[in-house]
């Protein structure tokens, strides 16, 4: 392969890179109450490990490469000799009983068509390599879409167990006398409306993780435990990714493993031009006169071309010139999908470093505040509800943000085609270990 990979972003998990910071959203992300449920946690490297031993494409890219081993071991080999059986039932019917023709291929043709079975390998290897950071990406996507989902639903949860407290409370001060009938009824309502968002972000729950274990290969509705989304902010050489890139992206191999292929063509057509030499043995009679036998050497001389010869070349040469350009096409692609990349990474790096200001502490501070106030009759049901909702909505844009920063992440390693080539020999070697 002439892909080097030399990033490394691939099986990287995100930590926090201040342990403090862990502490402002602990109390709602840590009450999970399907967690006790669980055996073990799943990591994100666990779960692409899994995608890649379980994945039945897998497997097909090992078949897809080994045919074309297979392939170039047999366009190496020399060409099978000939032979010709003639008997005679009578005197005169036959002149030779026996040819052995063996074709020497010194005229190039055995090594025009091993470089276009060279080239088919570069391109089936290309193209598991394409395939293997495909079902990379989407493993870590369906991965982040459950630990998001299994963040919301936590946070649903936790804001169902606020509007419970909240509408005991204000029952409370109703049959007392403190407050308006209205009051409780609205409570109510908004703890009605809070209970709807938990059944709704459980089912986004459920739904993620069986997209998530059909990938890994485990059954629909095992349920599993994700860490919690931590962010670690990085710092971006973005001409620095963009050479990793240009030397990574196996689409780029591919394109000029194709081109090659297409150059050995037109080779091979042309050695079907040039003389080449076939020793033989020849023998008149197996059984009547076992004397006359003989060896000798033929050359086939390739005279004339109607235009098919000559007409293979031009086109071959012309799908070249094609896959040159589609090359450039690919490169262009590389540049914009990393340079897109890139913007969201640091997109989402900005908006998380916002997010660590103060403003989690603050939305949990007023909420809590109100809710103190609320108990005492001093502060107003309205303004209790509002800081219930703006708790819920910055805790929900945090996670949001927290979910993007690795998607665009997981993103960018797409972009910069960071799966290692050691990956593709390992898991060859799993799979002929099984047969």
């Amino acid at each position: 392969m002439s892909c080097n990979f030399t990033i490394a972003l691939v099986f990287m998990n995100a930590t926090l890179a201040n342990p403090d910071d862990s502490t402002k959203f602990s109390a709602v992300r840590n009450s999970i109450p399907f967690v006790k449920q669980a055996v073990s946690e799943l990591t994100l490297d666990e779960a692409v490990r899994l995608a890649l031993a379980n994945n039945p494409r897998v497997k097909a890219l090992v078949f897809d490469i080994s045919a074309a081993e297979l392939g170039l071991a047999a366009a190496q080999a020399l060409a099978n000799p000939n032979v010709t059986l003639n008997p005679g039932f009578t005197r005169a019917g036959s002149d030779e009983e026996l040819m052995i023709s063996q074709p020497l291929e010194i005229n190039g043709s055995r090594s025009a068509r091993a470089g276009m079975a060279s080239a088919q390998l570069r391109v089936a290897e290309s193209e598991a390599l394409i395939e293997l950071r495909e079902i990379v990406y989407e493993t870590k996507s369906a991965y982040l879409q459950l630990a998001r989902a299994q963040e919301r639903n936590t946070l649903a949860n936790d804001v169902v167990g606020n509007s419970e407290e909240l509408d005991r409370i204000a029952q409370r001060q109703v049959e007392l006398g403190s407050r308006p009938g209205i009051d409780r009824t609205q409570t109510s309502i908004e703890l009605t409306r809070a209970r709807q968002q938990a059944t709704l972000s459980g089912a986004e729950f459920a739904a993620a993780r069986a997209e998530l274990n059909t990938i890994i290969g485990r059954p629909v509705g095992e349920i599993a435990v994700l860490p919690l989304l931590q962010f670690s902010p990085q710092t971006i050489d973005e001409s620095l990714i963009l050479q990793q890139a240009m030397g990574a992206r196996a689409e780029i191999a591919a394109s000029a493993a194709t081109r090659e292929g297409f150059l050995q063509e037109a080779r091979l057509a042309r050695a079907e031009g040039i003389p080449d030499i076939a020793p033989h043995f020849r023998a008149t009679s197996l059984t009547r006169s076992p004397h006359e036998n003989g060896f000798g050497i033929g050359i086939t001389i390739p005279l004339l071309d109607y235009g098919s010869r000559r007409n293979r070349i031009r086109q071959a040469e012309e799908s070249a010139k094609a896959h040159e350009q589609r090359a450039a096409a690919v490169r262009n692609r590389v540049l914009r999908e990393v340079s897109q990349a890139v913007a969201r990474l640091r997109a989402a790096n900005a908006v998380l470093r916002m997010f660590q200001g103060g403003m989690l502490d603050e939305a949990r501070k007023v909420l809590e505040a109100t809710r103190n106030g609320f108990r005492i009759g001093g502060v107003s049901l309205l303004a209790v509800l509002e800081a219930q909702r703006t708790y819920r909505t910055v805790q929900a844009e945090y996670i949001d943000a927290l979910a993007s920063h690795e998607q665009a992440r997981a993103q960018l390693e797409r972009a910069t085609g960071a799966v290692p080539t050691s990956v593709l020999k390992d898991l060859r070697s799993m799979e002929s270990k099984k047969q």
